[in-house]
């Protein structure tokens, strides 16, 4: 008779409680570097995954607990996968806002949040230059190519919402999805790829497996993701569709730019193209690759459809607060009487930049933000050091409803900033787009979301 009647789940099991030991031990030893910072919540080896398994499912109970009884301060929280440093108030958001990425590193934590190497591509981290084209060309563009984003929104939302003499039910995220999507890759690849079915679900899908997959390879300890990350990612798959429609795109431009160089005069002005001209900027080894450019086309596919949830809660919020719809229909009018479709006209709607602000403040924010990784020990200005290592994040949740900094911070108040921005002075100070330590849905400093303008111009569109 067989020692083991099923080898194959014996081996199973100690599988996993190898990796269950080898879980305890790093969690054992990560709690030890950060002894000296209280903890919310069972500080235990084992006791601890209590509180993470909570945050699971109520990350923002528990944000919101650490902002009581740590004002202003620095605690830690278990979590699946390792400890976490939060930071509450003003004061710590700017010691994040004011570290150099010798210190601090947004690109280094999210590549750990993301997996990037396995959920997106190995060499995307490397030289993220689309960082910079997404800051600069295009953002100098949205004014220029806002015709063709308009006539995709309206086309779109024509086609997927009909108008209709009744009630029409629809499924308000899944619609959303298929607008913002067509909507962007109007801007990102333009027509007709941005209207191809398989194009726009690739799309969807590779943001959310990027989502997913992440969580999975986070599971497990280090040195086990290259394997997993192998195992639970669809990156190959979609990478092998997207090329299917962007390698002829690109051959044919590559053949263009060869062929006329700085006389290309009816070169494409889109998001592809200006990723071509900063390849100048990417390694050697990556110029010209087609590989490489088709990644970046969904790295800021994957960054756009985040705005899905944006347009989600705002019309919740519609649906919620309908005495706000008239207010927001005249402003528009009269605005677009004035300055027509166009970017200056969406930056001139000041009501309604002020209630996808509110929306945003209410509903579109996680418990956490401004993920960062401790690259130096770290000694924020009340004395706490955080050694190498260790994942820094600040308490979004509670700092955007906090009501020293917004009264009544957890009632909805559509006029809240433009009140504000009505006041002398402060008209810049409170736009959906400005980045201050009291708002910091767009992160900080340098790090501030790159395409926040382009965000806040499909929004309002």
């Amino acid at each position: 008779m067989a020692l083991f009647p099923d080898a194959d789940s014996s081996l199973l099991v100690i599988g996993f409680v190898l990796i269950l030991c080898l879980k305890f031990a790093h969690a054992y030893y990560e709690r030890s570097k950060l002894k000296h910072i209280p903890t919310l919540g069972a500080d235990g080896v084992f006791t601890s995954y209590l509180t993470a398994f909570r945050w699971i499912t109520k990350a923002t109970d528990i944000i919101e607990e650490g902002y009581r009884l740590y004002p202003g301060g620095i605690y830690k929280i278990p979590t699946i996968d390792g400890w976490q440093v939060v930071v509450n108030g003003r004061d710590m958001v700017d010691d994040i806002r004011k570290a150099t990425d010798r210190d601090l590193s947004n690109l280094d934590a999210t590549d750990d949040i993301l997996q990037v190497k396995y959920t997106m591509h190995p060499h995307l981290s490397d030289n993220p230059y689309h960082i910079d084209v997404v800051r600069t060309p295009l953002t100098r563009n949205i004014g220029i190519c806002y015709g063709d984003m308009l006539d995709e929104v309206q086309t779109v939302i024509s086609e997927k919402i009909p108008p209709s003499e009744d009630w029409v039910e629809i499924h308000a995220h899944d619609v959303v999805l298929q607008i913002v999507v067509r909507a962007v890759n109007r801007f990102f690849v333009g027509l007709p790829l941005c209207r191809e079915p398989e194009w726009c679900e690739l799309n969807i899908k590779f943001t959310m497996n990027v989502v997913i997959n992440s969580l999975i390879i986070n599971l497990f300890p280090k040195f086990m993701q290259p394997v997993v990350g192998r195992i639970f990612t669809a990156r190959k798959s979609s990478l092998k569709t997207a090329l299917k429609y962007l390698k002829p795109i690109i051959e044919e431009r590559l053949m263009m730019q060869e062929r006329y160089g700085k006389d290309w005069t009816d070169k494409p002005n889109d998001y592809i193209q200006w990723c071509m001209d900063a390849e100048q900027n990417a390694p050697l080894s990556q110029r010209t690759s087609i590989e490489d450019l088709t990644v970046r086309v969904l790295a800021v596919n994957f960054a756009a459809v985040h705005t899905t949830s944006a347009f989600t809660y705002a019309l919740f919020n519609l649906a919620a607060h309908p005495e706000i719809v008239d207010p927001l229909r005249k402003e528009v009018e009269h605005v677009l009487e004035r300055e027509g479709w166009s970017k200056v006209g969406m930056v001139q709607m000041k009501l309604l930049d002020s209630f996808l602000k509110e929306s945003e403040r209410m509903n579109g924010v996680g418990a956490t933000g401004l993920p960062r990784k401790v690259l130096k020990d770290f000694t924020f200005s009340n004395g706490t050091t955080v050694p190498a290592g260790s994942s820094i994040v600040a308490a979004v949740w509670a700092i955007q409803r906090d009501d020293k900094l917004y009264p009544n911070g957890n009632e909805f108040n559509p006029y809240r900033f433009f009140d504000k921005r009505s006041q002398e002075g402060e008209a810049i100070k409170h736009q959906l787009v400005t980045p201050t330590l009291e708002w910091v849905l767009f992160g900080q400093g340098k790090h501030a979301c790159p395409g926040r303008f382009f965000a806040s111009a499909e929004l309002k569109t």
